[in-house]
């Protein structure tokens, strides 16, 4: 696919650089390409970048050892990262607001700023902790409340940028187990290990199929020709935090104690319809939407190498259903969408997408269709609950970056 470019030519050092680069390229992404160069630390550019993810197919299995489809997306959070001028580490954005961070205090506030005080708790429970106050500039193009794990994306990036500044020694993994550690401990959501795993590892034009029981993972090539991943952001927040997340890891709990197996991958449905009259209708509905969606999981990556299209569309919309009538995690605007949305000829399958409780849908279409689905969609959404939504597709990126 071809993109305009646009060239930029800067002065530096009695000398006119020109680079051109595609005008959907963020600057972040720009500096990437000159990472240890005098240019770059001159201009004082040191930051950690982490995207945000989407996923394919494979919701709320991460936490269930299910099997899971995500890929890094081009829209990330930047962490600029530089020595502060006073003894508190000082964090300031647009997005999240301005505020300090006391390494005496770390104690959860219960808004936004405990994603990046969960990750200097868990860099002091590691011995990791920064030996100097620094300033953290924050910038970020990843929805808040979207699906698109905004919160993965800050504790990466965050991450990222103290680990590169301070040059911490953390490698890949244990970015991914320190992010995943500072939201299940610090900020209390019990998510599973796809988004911070997905903003690490991330690679452009691959989707990460991974295996949540063993950790086994394999890069899969995402070639959809004509067609594209499109995302239609209800702007319908969902709020994790008020536990409705935490409460369906809790039922997927009772569901295996009942049943008396230690995973979702050692029964079947069959099975699980055996031991109903034992189970909670809470619990039964919540196992059978994840017993069946590692099932299409499986059957939605040999479809998409093998290039089935109907099939994988076919398998989105039962993922959806899934979601909205075993795991009940959608609401009354995303359905509205969802009906309009499948009605198009162009569009192949749609579902929610992330927690749930609103955010966002990913569909298939076909990619010159885009313009008219979103100006229709738009315009009845508009009239029927006076949101405007957003919409774009997304393509795999590369998982998290360190410049400077």
């Amino acid at each position: 696919m071809n993109y305009t470019t646009c060239l930029i030519v800067i002065p530096f050092k009695h000398r006119l650089y020109s680079i051109a680069f595609p005008l959907r390229c963020n600057f972040s992404r720009f500096l990437i390409h000159f990472k240890g160069t005098d240019f770059v630390k001159e201009m004082n550019a040191m930051f950690g970048c982490a995207p945000g993810r989407a996923n394919i197919i494979g919701e709320h299995v991460d936490y269930n050892d299910g099997y899971i489809f995500p890929f890094a997306i081009e829209r990330k959070t930047t962490v600029h990262i530089k020595r502060s001028p006073d003894s508190a580490f000082c964090i300031r954005s647009e997005g999240f607001g301005d505020f300090r961070i006391d390494p005496e205090d770390l104690e959860q506030q219960g808004d936004w700023a405990d994603y990046f005080k969960g990750v200097f708790w868990v860099l002091r429970k590691h011995d990791r902790f920064p030996p100097f106050p620094v300033t953290l500039d924050i910038v970020s193009d990843v929805p808040i409340g979207a699906g698109l794990s905004s919160s993965a994306s800050i504790e990466v990036a965050t991450l990222a940028a103290l680990n590169g500044f301070f040059r911490l020694g953390l490698n890949e993994k244990t970015l991914v187990d320190y992010a995943k550690e500072a939201e299940n401990a610090f900020v209390g959501v019990q998510c599973g290990i796809m988004d911070q795993f997905a903003s690490v590892m991330g690679k452009e034009g691959q989707a990460i199929f991974m295996d949540t029981r063993s950790g086994d993972y394999t890069y899969v090539p995402i070639e959809l020709g004509e067609k594209t991943f499109l995302i239609v952001n209800s702007k319908v927040s969902h709020a994790l935090g008020s536990g409705e997340y935490n409460r369906r890891r809790a039922e997927c709990a009772l569901c295996l104690d009942t049943v008396h197996r230690n995973s979702f991958r050692d029964f079947s449905v069959d099975e699980l319809y055996e031991k109903r009259a034992l189970l909670s209708p809470e619990a039964y509905y919540r196992g059978l939407h994840v017993l069946t969606e590692i099932e299409r999981a499986l059957l939605c990556k040999d479809a998409l190498i093998g290039k089935d299209w109907p099939l994988v569309g076919r398998l989105l919309i039962q993922s959806h259903e899934s979601l909205r009538d075993n795991y009940n995690v959608s609401c009354e605007e995303i359905e509205y969408l969802i009906e309009r949305m499948i009605r198009f000829p162009a569009v192949l399958g749609a579902r929610i997408m992330g927690g749930g409780f609103g955010g966002s849908i990913i569909a298939l279409v076909e990619s010159n269709a885009i313009p008219s689905i979103l100006s229709e969609l738009e315009e009845s959404y508009f009239q029927q609950y006076h949101i405007k939504l957003e919409g774009y597709p997304v393509n795999p990126s590369e998982g998290a970056r360190y410049v400077g």
